[in-house]
């Protein structure tokens, strides 16, 4: 083989292993790309990412638990914009999960009741219903 096609090699090798891979995480992440999500934290992202997120999967809060169900997918209101009623019931859903606990029989286990509650339970709730299947 001779050196050209060493030097081609090495500049393929460096655009799979470098460019695309960088390319790719930074799109990813780019507020630029309308995703709709805030990157600022908030107490109820702050919160649910501590106490949640470790079961739960949620995009606003770049969550990705395995164990519970994923929120975006279970509580994202329907239609392209949620209403206030939407919202309001998505947060009582919340509410009521963390006071009462959940049972969901695809899922082994269960969401005990009284995980958080007062103040944190609601800002939680908040973030939930206002971010749910924003992602």
């Amino acid at each position: 083989m001779n050196k050209k096609t060493f030097v081609i090699f090495g500049l393929v090798l460096a655009l799979l292993v470098v460019v695309i891979p960088y390319w790719a995480f930074e799109r990813d992440g780019d507020v630029a790309n309308n995703r709709g999500i805030s990157s600022e934290s908030t107490p109820g992202k702050e919160l649910f990412q501590t106490n949640c997120g470790n079961c739960h999967a949620l995009y606003a809060a770049g969550t990705d638990g395995d164990f519970g169900p994923n929120l975006d997918q279970k509580l994202a209101p329907a239609g392209p914009a949620a209403d206030k009623a939407a919202i309001d019931g998505i947060h009582t859903q919340v509410m009521t999960a963390l006071e009462e606990g959940a049972d969901d029989p695809n899922v082994p286990g269960r969401m005990p009741p009284g995980i958080v509650t007062g103040t944190v339970a609601e800002e939680i709730a908040d973030f939930v219903a206002q971010n749910a299947g924003k992602g």
